[in-house]
């Protein structure tokens, strides 16, 4: 059984013991503050959420969230949910010496910084990447290359581990642990806490994954700090309030997808109406009052949002011991009071939405921004490979690393071992927002940035 003392530790990671106290903010709430002052947070301003470039603009609209905005409502709904999970586990006298508002802001600081690891174009853009390492000749060559288990992790390139590493070594100035937030935060972030090696008919989802073997003994350190179960080598249990920080995310996209579709013209305002009304529990007096769709559509959210907040944490008391104990607990809103409605709203948005024109003018920009940025560095740094000098470049593959230089941090010399400069271009190409991929692109495809 997992121990509230262990899974709240205030330890960060890369410190063996605190540096310093604050009187005025606690631990977790430092956490926040950290990621918020981060530039992949500030990235994330210039990355989509579901509507994004389209064939007609560079923009999708101002109204639209992109992933910046809707980490940010994921954070004010991860707070509430923390935060009543904290006066439940006080009532229970489960945690001593800590409060109600400090579980908040741990699972606030999960979820501000849940989709941290997002690539250009979101979910189109892991899908992009991971095509482009399976099918393309220049993959092929360097895969030969590499041990066998990289083609796990660069054949389902997942955001989700990308985003552990942004955050443990990539972001920060310290010389370890990246941003060195506290490992009841980092446990808090992991939705899916076992590493990409392995193959996927072993891990506990097939298609998931949220550890890269490069950042696997910085989770292992997590995990025994958290006291995180190891289920098997390489695969732990969640951290309880991880599904706390997966609801908030859940929450969010289904209510506010629906919100968006309607001011980009995806779904008339009739059926997101049809949609969320079931869930906002709305008072027919107050509702008929209201004048406009955007006021209507406001009130609607509201209330559905905080209609599931109360589903997920009744599923979340219900489902407390069995956390504990490590085992295996579905989504809580699969299992929720209202979980007909919202099937009834993913099949209208994966229909509708998801599948829409737009989203698949954003497809093929993603495809073809994904496929000019990787066939363009990864045939330069191959070719470098048989150079001993990067003076002995051909003038287009010096000109394409001298514009990768810029990209990532200069000062660091860019490696020559396969497995190094494979590991940097990924995270060079990984952490770009939409529109810088698109303009590097076009610069290495000879066009104009």
């Amino acid at each position: 059984m997992m121990r509230w003392p262990e899974l709240l530790s205030t330890r960060r990671l890369g410190q063996s013991a605190p540096r310093r106290t604050d009187d005025h903010r606690s631990p977790f709430e430092i956490d926040v503050d950290r990621f918020v002052f981060c530039s992949a947070f500030r990235r994330l301003q210039s990355k989509m959420q579901v509507h994004g470039p389209s064939l007609h603009s560079d923009q999708p609209g101002d109204y639209v969230r992109n992933r910046l905005t809707h980490s940010l409502e994921v954070s004010r709904v991860g707070r509430s949910l923390g935060q009543i999970a904290g006066q439940y586990l006080i009532q229970r006298g489960l945690v001593q010496g800590i409060s109600a508002a400090d579980v908040g802001h741990i699972v606030s600081g999960a979820a501000i910084s849940h989709d941290v690891g997002q690539t250009p174009f979101s979910h189109q853009g892991e899908q992009a990447i991971s095509a482009w390492w399976k099918t393309s000749p220049i993959a092929a060559e360097i895969l030969a290359g590499l041990p066998p288990e990289w083609a796990y992790e660069l054949t389902r390139f997942e955001g989700n581990a990308f985003g552990f590493r942004l955050l443990t070594r990539l972001e920060g100035w310290q010389p370890n642990g990246g941003l060195q937030l506290t490992c009841a935060t980092l446990a808090a972030f992991s939705k899916y806490p076992w590493v990409g090696v392995l193959p996927p008919a072993l891990r506990p989802h097939p298609m998931k994954y949220g550890i890269f073997a490069s950042e696997l003994d910085l989770f292992r350190e997590v995990a025994d700090e958290t006291g995180l179960i190891e289920q098997q080598p390489g695969i732990w249990c969640r951290h309880p309030l991880a599904h706390l920080t997966e609801a908030a995310d859940d929450i969010c996209y289904r209510i506010v997808d629906v919100e968006d579709a309607v001011q980009v013209g995806a779904l008339p305002f009739v059926e997101a109406e049809e949609l969320l009304a079931p869930l906002a529990d709305s008072q027919a007096s107050e509702y008929a009052g209201l004048v406009g769709v955007e006021r209507k559509l406001t009130y609607l959210r509201a209330r559905a949002i905080s209609t599931l907040i109360t589903d997920t944490l009744d599923v979340w008391r219900d489902q407390h011991d069995r956390m504990l104990a490590g085992d295996k607990i579905p989504p809580l809103l699969s299992v929720a009071k209202h979980r007909a409605q919202l099937d009834r709203i993913e099949r209208v948005t994966r229909s509708k939405i998801y599948r829409g024109e737009r989203r698949a003018e954003t497809m093929l920009i993603a495809s073809r921004t994904i496929d000019m940025l990787l066939d363009g560095i990864a045939g330069m740094l191959l070719r470098r490979e048989a150079t001993s000098q990067d003076r002995e470049l051909a003038i287009r593959d010096e000109a394409t690393l001298d514009l990768l230089n810029r990209t990532r941090d200069p000062s660091r010399p860019l490696p020559r071992d396969r497995a190094g400069w494979v590991r940097e271009m990924m995270d060079t190409i990984a952490s770009m927002t939409d529109h810088a991929a698109i303009r590097m692109a076009k610069i290495i495809a000879g066009g104009l940035g």
